[in-house]
């Protein structure tokens, strides 16, 4: 019987674990395209801002550090957009960790809960 317990009480950790794992690859996923975000408009704003000052002939030096601004925020955001799609792939292969532990030990777990058996006291039952 105190196997029975154990691994219940295993399995409702590990879904606890796949469902925690699954809302910390959400939550990054949602920081990361923030930063995405930030970065794409920095890159759209330096890119205005160097050429608005090339059409009011403002000196080179000025308008090609603003050029190269533009280029390597817009480099940050592809880049940034990458950890996105990775973050995707964690969301993804945690949902199916999830539904594999389900499949594996949803069984037991509906077991554990509808059985007609008086389960001893937890004080009773020690792990070996």
């Amino acid at each position: 019987m105190s196997n029975r317990i154990y691994a219940a009480t295993t399995y409702v950790g590990l879904l606890a674990k796949a469902a925690a794992y699954g809302v910390r690859a959400a939550t990054t996923r949602r920081a990361v395209e923030r930063m995405q975000s930030r970065y794409q408009d920095r890159a759209d704003s330096a890119r205005y801002l160097s050429e608005a000052m090339t059409k009011l002939e403002v000196d080179e030096p000025t308008t090609t550090a603003y050029m190269e601004v533009a280029t390597l925020s817009q480099s940050a955001a592809d880049h940034v957009g990458a950890i996105v799609s990775e973050a995707d792939a964690l969301s993804a292969d945690a949902e199916q960790l999830s539904e594999a532990n389900t499949a594996q030990h949803g069984r037991m777990a509906d077991a554990n809960r509808t059985h007609d058996v008086q389960m001893a006291d937890r004080s009773f039952i020690k792990r070996t």
